[in-house]
Protein backbone atom coordinates (compact mmCIF):
# COMPACT_ATOMS: atom_id res chain seq x y z
CA UNK A 1 0.00 0.00 0.00
CA UNK A 2 1.36 3.43 -0.98
CA UNK A 3 1.75 6.21 1.56
CA UNK A 4 0.21 8.97 -0.56
CA UNK A 5 -2.06 8.99 -3.62
CA UNK A 6 -1.90 12.31 -5.49
CA UNK A 7 -4.91 13.50 -7.46
CA UNK A 8 -6.39 16.50 -9.25
CA UNK A 9 -9.36 17.24 -11.46
CA UNK A 10 -9.00 16.49 -15.17
CA UNK A 11 -8.99 20.17 -16.18
CA UNK A 12 -5.20 19.95 -16.21
CA UNK A 13 -3.50 17.74 -18.78
CA UNK A 14 -4.48 14.74 -20.89
CA UNK A 15 -4.95 11.45 -18.97
CA UNK A 16 -1.99 9.71 -20.56
CA UNK A 17 0.42 12.33 -19.22
CA UNK A 18 -1.09 12.13 -15.71
CA UNK A 19 -0.68 8.36 -15.87
CA UNK A 20 2.93 8.76 -17.01
CA UNK A 21 3.73 10.88 -13.95
CA UNK A 22 1.72 8.84 -11.46
CA UNK A 23 -1.29 10.86 -10.36
CA UNK A 24 -5.04 10.33 -10.73
CA UNK A 25 -7.69 12.72 -12.04
CA UNK A 26 -11.42 12.96 -11.40
CA UNK A 27 -13.11 13.76 -14.74
CA UNK A 28 -14.66 17.17 -15.36
CA UNK A 29 -18.15 16.84 -16.91
CA UNK A 30 -18.66 18.56 -20.27
CA UNK A 31 -22.12 19.43 -21.56
CA UNK A 32 -22.54 19.57 -25.33
CA UNK A 33 -25.82 19.45 -27.23
CA UNK A 34 -27.66 18.61 -24.02
CA UNK A 35 -25.52 15.53 -23.36
CA UNK A 36 -22.92 15.08 -20.65
CA UNK A 37 -19.48 13.74 -21.54
CA UNK A 38 -16.41 13.16 -19.41
CA UNK A 39 -13.40 15.38 -19.99
CA UNK A 40 -11.22 12.27 -20.22
CA UNK A 41 -13.39 10.48 -22.79
CA UNK A 42 -14.86 13.08 -25.15
CA UNK A 43 -13.98 13.00 -28.87
CA UNK A 44 -11.38 15.76 -29.10
CA UNK A 45 -11.77 16.24 -32.88
CA UNK A 46 -15.52 16.79 -32.50
CA UNK A 47 -14.93 19.14 -29.60
CA UNK A 48 -12.44 21.30 -31.48
CA UNK A 49 -14.73 21.39 -34.52
CA UNK A 50 -17.50 22.79 -32.34
CA UNK A 51 -15.16 25.33 -30.76
CA UNK A 52 -13.99 26.46 -34.19
CA UNK A 53 -17.61 27.18 -35.17
CA UNK A 54 -18.05 29.49 -32.13
CA UNK A 55 -21.71 28.45 -32.02
CA UNK A 56 -23.65 26.43 -29.44
CA UNK A 57 -20.47 26.15 -27.42
CA UNK A 58 -19.98 23.32 -24.92
CA UNK A 59 -19.84 24.09 -21.20
CA UNK A 60 -17.94 22.56 -18.32
CA UNK A 61 -19.66 21.41 -15.15
CA UNK A 62 -18.55 20.05 -11.75
CA UNK A 63 -18.24 16.46 -10.55
CA UNK A 64 -20.88 15.89 -7.88
CA UNK A 65 -20.49 14.79 -4.27
CA UNK A 66 -21.20 11.11 -4.99
CA UNK A 67 -18.62 11.05 -7.80
CA UNK A 68 -15.97 12.66 -5.60
CA UNK A 69 -16.79 10.31 -2.73
CA UNK A 70 -16.41 7.25 -4.97
CA UNK A 71 -13.20 8.67 -6.42
CA UNK A 72 -11.58 9.23 -3.02
CA UNK A 73 -12.79 5.90 -1.66
CA UNK A 74 -11.27 4.10 -4.64
CA UNK A 75 -7.90 5.77 -4.15
CA UNK A 76 -7.87 4.92 -0.44
CA UNK A 77 -8.27 1.23 -1.21
CA UNK A 78 -4.57 1.30 -2.09
CA UNK A 79 -3.23 4.29 -0.13
CA UNK A 80 -2.92 5.53 3.42
CA UNK A 81 -3.63 9.14 2.43
CA UNK A 82 -4.71 11.36 -0.48
CA UNK A 83 -3.38 14.76 -1.49
CA UNK A 84 -5.92 16.30 -3.86
CA UNK A 85 -4.88 19.42 -5.76
CA UNK A 86 -7.83 21.50 -6.97
CA UNK A 87 -7.78 24.20 -9.59
CA UNK A 88 -8.42 27.70 -8.22
CA UNK A 89 -11.78 27.88 -6.45
CA UNK A 90 -12.26 31.18 -8.29
CA UNK A 91 -12.84 29.18 -11.49
CA UNK A 92 -14.48 25.96 -10.38
CA UNK A 93 -16.73 24.47 -7.73
CA UNK A 94 -14.57 21.35 -7.66
CA UNK A 95 -12.63 22.49 -4.61
CA UNK A 96 -15.73 22.94 -2.47
CA UNK A 97 -17.20 19.59 -3.53
CA UNK A 98 -13.88 17.90 -2.79
CA UNK A 99 -13.92 19.35 0.73
CA UNK A 100 -17.43 17.98 1.28
CA UNK A 101 -16.42 14.57 -0.08
CA UNK A 102 -13.41 14.49 2.22
CA UNK A 103 -15.66 14.82 5.25
CA UNK A 104 -18.03 12.11 4.01
CA UNK A 105 -15.26 9.64 3.23
CA UNK A 106 -13.35 10.14 6.49
CA UNK A 107 -16.49 9.56 8.52
CA UNK A 108 -16.44 6.01 7.12
CA UNK A 109 -12.64 5.65 7.03
CA UNK A 110 -11.38 7.51 10.12
CA UNK A 111 -7.96 5.83 9.98
CA UNK A 112 -7.23 7.43 6.59
CA UNK A 113 -6.25 10.98 5.71
CA UNK A 114 -7.29 13.31 2.89
CA UNK A 115 -5.83 16.77 2.29
CA UNK A 116 -7.50 19.15 -0.18
CA UNK A 117 -5.40 22.01 -1.57
CA UNK A 118 -6.70 25.00 -3.52
CA UNK A 119 -3.76 25.48 -5.88
CA UNK A 120 -4.74 29.08 -6.78
CA UNK A 121 -3.87 28.18 -10.36
CA UNK A 122 -5.32 26.11 -13.18
CA UNK A 123 -4.55 23.85 -16.12
CA UNK A 124 -0.82 23.50 -16.64
CA UNK A 125 -0.10 24.99 -13.21
CA UNK A 126 -2.13 22.31 -11.46
CA UNK A 127 -0.50 19.70 -13.66
CA UNK A 128 3.00 20.83 -12.72
CA UNK A 129 2.18 20.78 -9.00
CA UNK A 130 0.59 17.33 -9.28
CA UNK A 131 3.57 15.94 -11.21
CA UNK A 132 6.03 17.05 -8.55
CA UNK A 133 3.79 15.89 -5.70
CA UNK A 134 3.43 12.49 -7.34
CA UNK A 135 7.19 12.20 -7.78
CA UNK A 136 7.73 13.02 -4.10
CA UNK A 137 5.12 10.44 -3.10
CA UNK A 138 6.75 7.85 -5.35
CA UNK A 139 10.04 8.53 -3.56
CA UNK A 140 8.36 7.45 -0.32
CA UNK A 141 7.69 10.82 1.29
CA UNK A 142 4.73 10.91 3.68
CA UNK A 143 1.67 13.15 3.40
CA UNK A 144 3.10 15.95 5.54
CA UNK A 145 6.30 16.13 3.49
CA UNK A 146 4.43 16.13 0.19
CA UNK A 147 1.97 18.73 1.50
CA UNK A 148 4.88 20.96 2.57
CA UNK A 149 6.45 20.65 -0.88
CA UNK A 150 3.17 21.58 -2.58
CA UNK A 151 2.77 24.61 -0.35
CA UNK A 152 6.25 25.87 -1.28
CA UNK A 153 5.66 25.26 -5.00
CA UNK A 154 2.32 27.10 -4.93
CA UNK A 155 3.89 30.20 -3.40
CA UNK A 156 6.50 30.36 -6.17
CA UNK A 157 4.33 29.19 -9.09
CA UNK A 158 4.15 31.35 -12.21
CA UNK A 159 1.36 30.23 -14.56
CA UNK A 160 0.82 32.02 -17.87
CA UNK A 161 -1.86 31.48 -20.50
CA UNK A 162 -0.92 32.74 -23.95
CA UNK A 163 -3.87 32.51 -26.30
CA UNK A 164 -4.96 33.68 -29.70
CA UNK A 165 -8.26 34.96 -28.33
CA UNK A 166 -10.04 35.68 -25.04
CA UNK A 167 -13.38 34.94 -26.73
CA UNK A 168 -13.84 31.52 -25.11
CA UNK A 169 -12.83 32.69 -21.63
CA UNK A 170 -15.25 35.62 -21.90
CA UNK A 171 -18.05 33.31 -23.06
CA UNK A 172 -17.43 31.02 -20.11
CA UNK A 173 -17.30 33.88 -17.60
CA UNK A 174 -14.86 34.49 -14.73
CA UNK A 175 -12.55 36.58 -16.85
CA UNK A 176 -11.87 39.02 -14.00
CA UNK A 177 -9.36 41.79 -14.79
CA UNK A 178 -8.93 40.63 -18.41
CA UNK A 179 -12.50 41.68 -19.32
CA UNK A 180 -11.42 44.97 -20.91
CA UNK A 181 -8.86 43.15 -23.05
CA UNK A 182 -11.51 40.71 -24.27
CA UNK A 183 -13.75 43.63 -25.23
CA UNK A 184 -10.96 45.42 -27.11
CA UNK A 185 -9.49 42.33 -28.73
CA UNK A 186 -11.67 42.22 -31.88
CA UNK A 187 -10.81 45.81 -32.73
CA UNK A 188 -7.07 45.58 -32.17
CA UNK A 189 -6.35 41.93 -33.07
CA UNK A 190 -3.76 41.41 -30.33
CA UNK A 191 -2.82 38.23 -28.53
CA UNK A 192 -2.93 38.18 -24.75
CA UNK A 193 -0.84 36.71 -21.97
CA UNK A 194 -2.70 36.28 -18.69
CA UNK A 195 -1.57 34.93 -15.32
CA UNK A 196 -3.31 32.74 -12.70
CA UNK A 197 -1.39 31.82 -9.53
CA UNK A 198 -0.92 32.76 -5.89
CA UNK A 199 0.36 36.20 -6.89
CA UNK A 200 -2.97 36.98 -8.60
CA UNK A 201 -5.08 35.46 -5.82
CA UNK A 202 -6.16 32.65 -8.11
CA UNK A 203 -7.83 35.05 -10.53
CA UNK A 204 -7.12 35.80 -14.18
CA UNK A 205 -4.87 38.85 -14.56
CA UNK A 206 -3.58 40.36 -17.84
CA UNK A 207 0.20 40.73 -17.92
CA UNK A 208 1.25 41.24 -21.55
CA UNK A 209 0.00 41.39 -25.11
CA UNK A 210 1.50 41.32 -28.58
CA UNK A 211 0.57 41.20 -32.24
CA UNK A 212 2.29 37.96 -33.25
CA UNK A 213 2.88 34.51 -31.82
CA UNK A 214 6.65 35.09 -32.03
CA UNK A 215 6.31 38.23 -29.92
CA UNK A 216 4.21 36.38 -27.34
CA UNK A 217 6.83 33.65 -27.00
CA UNK A 218 9.54 36.27 -26.62
CA UNK A 219 7.56 37.94 -23.83
CA UNK A 220 7.22 34.62 -21.99
CA UNK A 221 10.99 34.17 -22.16
CA UNK A 222 11.57 37.74 -20.95
CA UNK A 223 9.19 37.27 -18.00
CA UNK A 224 10.95 34.02 -17.10
CA UNK A 225 14.35 35.69 -17.08
CA UNK A 226 13.08 38.63 -15.01
CA UNK A 227 11.43 36.49 -12.36
CA UNK A 228 13.94 33.66 -12.12
CA UNK A 229 16.98 35.86 -11.51
CA UNK A 230 19.28 33.13 -12.84
CA UNK A 231 18.03 30.43 -10.45
CA UNK A 232 17.48 26.82 -11.52
CA UNK A 233 13.89 26.23 -12.66
CA UNK A 234 11.30 23.51 -13.14
CA UNK A 235 8.64 23.99 -15.81
CA UNK A 236 5.82 22.56 -17.89
CA UNK A 237 4.43 23.74 -21.23
CA UNK A 238 1.02 22.55 -22.43
CA UNK A 239 -0.99 23.50 -25.50
CA UNK A 240 -4.30 23.11 -27.32
CA UNK A 241 -3.48 21.77 -30.76
CA UNK A 242 -0.35 23.96 -30.99
CA UNK A 243 2.59 21.53 -30.65
CA UNK A 244 4.92 23.61 -32.83
CA UNK A 245 4.49 26.66 -30.60
CA UNK A 246 5.10 24.58 -27.49
CA UNK A 247 8.25 23.07 -28.97
CA UNK A 248 9.53 26.49 -30.06
CA UNK A 249 8.92 27.95 -26.59
CA UNK A 250 10.77 25.05 -24.98
CA UNK A 251 13.73 25.63 -27.31
CA UNK A 252 13.77 29.36 -26.50
CA UNK A 253 13.48 28.82 -22.76
CA UNK A 254 16.21 26.18 -22.69
CA UNK A 255 18.57 28.65 -24.37
CA UNK A 256 17.66 31.58 -22.13
CA UNK A 257 17.19 30.11 -18.64
CA UNK A 258 18.54 27.32 -16.43
CA UNK A 259 15.93 24.54 -16.33
CA UNK A 260 16.47 21.41 -14.30
CA UNK A 261 13.34 19.95 -15.87
CA UNK A 262 11.02 21.20 -18.64
CA UNK A 263 8.42 19.03 -20.37
CA UNK A 264 5.67 19.47 -22.97
CA UNK A 265 2.12 18.11 -22.80
CA UNK A 266 -1.37 18.79 -24.11
CA UNK A 267 -4.15 20.58 -22.27
CA UNK A 268 -7.37 18.76 -21.40
CA UNK A 269 -10.70 19.00 -23.19
CA UNK A 270 -12.18 21.22 -20.50
CA UNK A 271 -9.22 23.60 -20.78
CA UNK A 272 -9.77 23.78 -24.54
CA UNK A 273 -13.39 24.83 -24.00
CA UNK A 274 -12.20 27.97 -22.24
CA UNK A 275 -9.40 28.78 -24.69
CA UNK A 276 -9.97 27.30 -28.15
CA UNK A 277 -7.02 26.25 -30.29
CA UNK A 278 -3.64 27.88 -30.03
CA UNK A 279 -3.27 28.09 -26.26
CA UNK A 280 0.13 27.86 -24.62
CA UNK A 281 -0.12 27.18 -20.90
CA UNK A 282 3.28 27.66 -19.29
CA UNK A 283 4.08 27.15 -15.64
CA UNK A 284 7.42 27.40 -13.86
CA UNK A 285 8.95 27.90 -10.44
CA UNK A 286 12.36 27.86 -8.83
CA UNK A 287 13.52 24.30 -8.16
CA UNK A 288 12.83 23.26 -4.59
CA UNK A 289 15.89 22.08 -2.66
Amino acid sequence: MKKVAVSSDSGTILPEMAQKYGFSMIPVPIIMDGKTYLDTEIDMDALYARLDSKENLPKTSTANLAEFTDFFSGLLADAEAILHISMSAQFSGHHNVAVQARKAVLEKLPDKRIEIVDSLTMGTGVGLIAIEAAQAAADGQDIDAVLSLVDRIMKDMNLFLARDTLFYQAEGGRIFEAKSWAEAESATSFRSVTEVDAATGGQLKPVARAKTVAQVLEKLVEITQERSQGQKLVGLICHTRAPERAAKLKEMLAAAADFDWLDIGEESASAAIHTGKGLIGYGFHVKMS
